[in-house]
């Protein structure tokens, strides 16, 4: 019989196994190489549809407390959502759909009046930047087996989005 859904006990497994795997040396290259690959399509969708502009943050006690909150969420508790149970280990069309879910799971936070929302997250380019984020997670995700690499990523990216740039 062809199963069209996990369970919840086979979801926590996947999530168990991303978690527990420890990303090798090799990993961990492969993924500074898909991080800077990100870097410069972000840099071009910002320099096509201005975004931010770069300039250091003058409250790096208030980063630290954003730093601290952004571990997680939303790096650690959307990478498990978007990329471990709803884009799983294989399959095209599934980790697309998940990576569609993620990008528009941001303008939804500010449709809904939640917390951590902000304006930006109903820009074009800022929702382009973020199916660029919701891509390269899958594929740092995918390669390594290890949730790590796109926990981390997500979290520098963050911190780096509130530390290091304003509003264009």
């Amino acid at each position: 019989m062809i199963e069209l859904c996990g369970t919840a006990s086979s979801f926590f497994a996947d999530a168990k196994r991303a978690v527990r795997k420890c990303p090798t040396l090799s990993d961990w290259g492969q993924s500074l190489l898909i991080l800077a690959l990100f870097a410069l399509a972000a840099g071009v969708v910002n320099a096509v549809e201005p975004l931010f502009k770069f300039s250091v943050t003058p409250d790096p006690s208030g980063l630290l407390a954003i730093a601290a909150v952004a571990f997680l969420v939303p790096a650690l508790a959307e990478e498990l959502v978007f990329r471990v149970v709803l884009g799983g280990r294989t399959g095209r069309i599934r980790a697309g759909l998940a990576i569609l879910a993620f990008m528009l799971w941001h303008p939804l936070q500010v449709w809904l009046g939640l917390p951590m929302a902000q304006p930006v997250f109903v820009e074009p380019g800022f929702l382009a930047i973020t199916a660029l984020l919701g891509l390269t997670c899958t594929v740092l995700y995918r390669r390594s087996g290890s949730i790590w690499p796109a926990i981390l990523f997500h979290w520098l990216l963050v911190v780096a989005w509130k530390g290091l740039t304003l509003p264009a």
